[in-house]
């Protein structure tokens, strides 16, 4: 007797076969939706980085941040992050953003300009105590900040020599050297006025060894000229005064053809009658 075969069909294995290719289409379904929210969010905070509100910005980028961590605008939107904190004048934590992403990437194609960056940030940070004016006199401040943002900004210049920031960073360093130099004449001052004169030598020699090309310079030179006269040392006098006639034809102190001294003006004489790098 034959029998005829049956095939028992095996509800359990269908189920989960159904199961799994649903879970399979579920995640593909969900990854694609992610990639579309990460990527919207991304197109959003650009926008407003577009339009520069930057406040809008930032909230979205954290946001993205947040939302996705490892995703693929990571390291973009760190880039972004710290520009548009930069752009809304918090130096302090855009630093914080540039210092962290220079040290964690420093193979990124863009490394260059978190490093510029955070130059900047650090001559920003220094140049914000500016008074009621809003143009306080940089010489007139502390200089730890502005040697840090100096050095900062000269660590980016030699790494990166090609870069695209390079120009800016040089100019920045220039307007920091003027006011770290004219710092040192202001400190000078207050030692030539409790005739301290080998301590405001040393403070006007700082000035001429440290800080080349300053339009400060001159007025170092009128220092040791008063120094060195106060201090007797004659043969360094005319040194100095010989040099300020041949570089500076056209400082103050020679306005009448010879050497005037302005220690000649008690009252408060080298805000009035030097230059302090102000005429240059």
């Amino acid at each position: 007797m034959f029998l005829r075969q049956t095939s028992t069909f095996n509800w359990p294995t269908l189920a989960t076969i159904l199961l799994l290719t649903l879970t399979l289409g579920g995640c593909s379904l969900f990854q694609n939706a992610n990639q579309e929210s990460e990527q919207a969010l991304y197109e959003q905070a650009s926008r407003h980085l577009e339009n520069r509100n930057y406040t809008l910005a930032i909230d979205t980028l954290e946001q993205l941040e947040d939302r996705f961590p490892f995703g693929r605008y990571a390291k973009q939107l760190q880039l972004d992050l710290m520009f548009a904190r930069y752009m809304s004048n918090d130096h302090a934590q855009a630093l914080l953003d540039a210092d962290r992403f220079t040290r964690l990437n420093p193979d990124h194609p863009s490394v260059d300009y978190a490093w510029y960056l955070r130059g900047m940030s650090y001559y920003r940070l220094y140049e914000q105590n500016s008074g009621i004016t809003g143009r306080g006199d940089l010489a007139q401040r502390s200089q730890a900040q502005g040697q840090s943002a100096f050095d900062a900004l000269s660590r980016y210049t030699q790494r990166f020599p090609d870069s695209g920031y390079r120009e800016d960073a040089l100019d920045t360093m220039i307007i920091l050297k003027d006011s770290l130099a004219r710092h040192e004449l202001i400190v000078a001052d207050y030692y030539m006025r409790r005739d301290a004169w080998v301590a405001a030598a040393e403070r006007a020699q700082v000035v001429r060894q440290h800080y080349p090309g300053v339009s400060a310079q001159a007025d170092a030179l009128v220092v040791l000229i008063e120094s060195y006269n106060q201090l007797g040392l004659a043969q360094d006098r005319e040194i100095a005064l010989a040099t300020l006639q041949r570089d500076h034809p056209g400082h103050a102190t020679l306005a009448e053809g010879e050497y005037q001294s302005p220690f000649l003006q008690q009252d408060r004489w080298w805000l009035k009658i030097l230059t302090l790098g102000w005429l240059s």
